[in-house]
């Protein structure tokens, strides 16, 4: 039986804007529900990965997910959808920059690192008749010089699975803070290492990663620049050299080959990178580290759990969901322990001034 608009609630709130997000939400689920892939003139690759991660089996939790993040970004800048300009940072195919691009905001922009994710996303858009007042290609210091370039600051910006991505957290969360303090960055991230399962999950991962494809890449690099390098020294600077990746990859042999001490990764533990970019970096930090960072660049931090999806085929996987969500209600605050991923929540807190 196909959907009508408004039989999933994707936000459980009842208040004028969980409703509007809900109605867009149902929309644009039996849009995609409906959707032929085939028609799309982007690569089968393309095709393939938004299919796989965000229709089909997972597209509720996709939608799911989406709502609830411009939910609580919107709730959390206090003011109204028509003043705010949002962006879907690393965006890639997700379902946040469709669900945003439906809702009524100032501006909503687009952005991922390559050219290629833009091109597929304005290809998918264009095709649901959805419009995205931007497309933008680069890291965030790029996104905020063509907000800059545009004539307007970011109220938001958004992401799904991005940070533990993204090369320097300093380097982002400070270049935002100068951009506009009063932002709301909204992240969710997988590589929850309060979990413990999910800490494991992504240390295999992290290591499977860096043996396969990371670690050959950096060794080609260091003996392409270092033509003379020995077997003894390349193993050694290439294990060095782990989580570093642009200016800081070439310090770092150039202090190695010149018995300087190399500057230590912070967090380090299993992250790594593709040194040449930073690129799809892998990070694995805790709800300390995150505060630190985000501290330091001068915003304050909300650190809370996520929750795992209950739409799945199987009856006995939503059964699994629904009691590990019960489990994550139960321990409130730490509910983190249990969840699939985390929301970091950068803001700026408000001072009461008090009166007499």
């Amino acid at each position: 039986m196909t959907a009508r608009v408004s039989d999933i609630s994707f936000l459980k709130e009842n208040d004028s804007l969980a409703i509007l997000i809900n109605q867009k939400a149902n929309e644009l689920f039996l849009t995609l529900q409906n959707f032929d892939t085939s028609s799309l003139d982007i690569a089968d690759s393309f095709k393939e990965y938004f299919v796989e991660h965000h229709l089909g089996k997972r597209l509720v939790f996709s939608i799911q997910n989406s709502a609830h993040i411009l939910y609580q970004s919107v709730k959390k800048i206090g003011k109204k959808i028509d003043v705010i300009n949002i962006t879907d940072y690393g965006a890639g195919l997700g379902t946040l920059y469709m669900l945003a691009g439906m809702l009524n905001f100032k501006r909503i922009i687009y952005n991922d690192y390559l050219p290629d994710w833009k091109d597929t996303a304005a290809s998918i858009c264009k095709a649901l008749k959805i419009d995205i007042d931007g497309y933008v290609t680069g890291d965030i210091d790029a996104l905020l010089l063509y907000a800059a370039s545009e004539g307007f600051t970011f109220d938001i910006i958004a992401s799904r699975n991005v940070i533990e991505h993204i090369y320097s957290l300093p380097f982002f969360y400070e270049e935002i803070y100068w951009h506009n303090p009063a932002a709301v960055i909204f992240s969710t991230t997988s590589a929850n290492f309060q979990n413990p399962a999910m800490r494991l999950k992504h240390y295999l991962l992290h290591k499977k990663i860096e043996r396969t494809q990371y670690l050959p890449h950096r060794k080609k690099e260091i003996q392409h620049i270092w033509t003379n390098i020995s077997p003894k020294q390349l193993d050694k600077l290439s294990a060095l050299t782990r989580g570093k990746a642009k200016v800081d990859f070439l310090v770092a042999i150039d202090n190695f080959k010149n018995n300087k001490p190399i500057v230590a990764v912070p967090f380090l533990r299993s992250n790594t990178c593709i040194s040449t970019t930073g690129y799809w970096c892998e990070h694995l930090l805790s709800k300390n580290e995150y505060k630190s960072i985000i501290t330091n660049a001068g915003f304050t931090m909300e650190y809370a759990a996520g929750y795992w999806d209950t739409n799945y085929p199987s009856a006995s996987m939503n059964l699994l969901g629904k009691f590990l969500n019960q489990l994550i209600v139960l321990f409130g605050k730490k509910g983190y322990l249990f969840s699939p991923f985390v929301n970091v929540v950068a803001f700026k807190k408000m001072i009461k001034k008090v009166t007499n």
